[in-house]
């Protein structure tokens, strides 16, 4: 229990918000109608869910059979980017990124392969793979639960920009040299394949609840009897701070919606589809996609330039999205000797990925 509070107390992003929370106090008062309490119960669930699967190192393990297919570098780096963009869609972005991070610095340096082009273009590969489901990240949930879309939308609106960004990140893997590679030792993952049926049924039960053909407690009981069973001290390793961080930025921006100069002000930003998108991008290079969904979802109808807007803004700055910030602090953590160079080169990639993606995102919006 003390390490949980502690990992939210170091949490910036919760402590920001809850900043925020309580000066919008000041605005108006708090309301439970404010939060969009469907959301947080989707997202606890979903959160529990993936900490089991983190737990069982189903990803690692998986990963581990894959890197063993390949015979030189840029093959090798090819495996694990493609793996970080299609398990980001059902695990989320931030877990193919704690599971591939690591595997991917270990073969890098037994290899001596430069790691920090690799891992940006992990980093990458698993915020765009994210934007195919609504439950690849946190605010895909959220446009889920707000404007009552299925999973047939989220193919429909991803799929242009996850063909380009698949296209992409191929050509960026092309700076990896074809040298070949023998023998790469990994670390040893052993799966509980038990354990995994379990969290497969689990599954399938909190998704049911997420698409709302299960009552949001079954879904929720389902979460906490998965992690009881597979192993209880999984409930210490939950993201809390994600949740909570949620939980302020409802109650911010109802405080502050009900300002009429706000609520006017965003209310312009909404009107327009092309203002919605360029709003999304915008905000989420300054306080990240996961706030920027949720201000600017209320006051738009838009819904398809917001989704581009808050997935494709995940891209250029570090704090875009939460999922760079643990990108580099994965980095910064396992490397053996990390360098500077980290920084320059991730804002490379990412500007060139936001300007490229930026573009095809407003010519969708042009021609919808």
């Amino acid at each position: 229990m003390v390490g949980v509070l502690q990992k939210i107390g170091k949490d910036k992003m919760f402590l920001i918000s809850a900043g925020v929370a309580a000066l919008s106090m000041f605005v108006s008062r708090p309301r439970l109608a404010d939060v969009d309490w469907k959301t947080i119960i989707s997202l606890a669930s979903l959160l529990a869910l993936i900490a089991v699967y983190e737990h069982i190192e189903v990803l690692s393990y998986g990963a581990s059979l894959l890197v063993k297919l390949a015979d030189n570098k840029r093959f090798l780096v090819q495996i694990i980017v493609c793996t970080s963009f299609f398990a980001a869609m059902f695990l989320t972005n931030d877990a193919a990124i704690i599971a591939l991070t690591p595997i991917l610095i270990i073969v890098a340096q037994r290899i001596k392969l430069p790691i920090i082009l690799p891992v940006v273009l992990v980093n990458v590969a698993a915020n765009l793979g994210s934007m195919v489901t609504p439950f690849g990240n946190p605010q895909n949930l959220y446009l889920l639960n707000r404007f009552a879309l299925n999973f047939n939308d989220f193919i429909r609106m991803a799929l242009p920009v996850s063909i380009a960004s698949l296209l992409l990140l191929w050509l960026f893997t092309l700076k990896i040299p074809h040298e070949r590679i023998t023998n790469v030792k990994l670390p040893k993952f052993k799966l509980d394949w038990s354990k995994l049926v379990l969290a497969l049924i689990a599954t399938f039960v909190i998704l049911a609840g997420i698409f709302s053909f299960l009552p949001m407690p079954v879904m929720l009981a389902t979460a906490v009897i998965i992690v009881v069973l597979v192993d209880p001290k999984i409930f210490g390793k939950i993201d809390y701070a994600l949740l909570l961080t949620f939980l302020m930025f409802f109650i911010a921006v109802g405080d502050v919606g009900r300002a009429p100069i706000v609520h006017n002000f965003m209310n312009m930003l909404g009107s327009t589809s092309f203002g919605t998108y360029l709003s999304g991008l915008a905000v989420s290079q300054v306080i990240s996609n996961v706030p920027a969904v949720i201000i600017l979802a209320p006051y738009t109808k838009y819904v398809y330039p917001l989704f581009l807007g808050v997935n494709i803004g995940g891209l250029g700055t570090l704090i875009a999205s939460l999922a760079n910030l643990l990108a580099y602090k994965q980095y910064y953590e396992r490397a053996e000797s990390p360098s500077g160079a980290y920084f320059k080169i991730f804002l490379q990639i990412n500007i060139l990925f936001l300007l490229i993606l930026g573009v095809v995102g407003f010519l969708l919006v042009f021609f919808q």
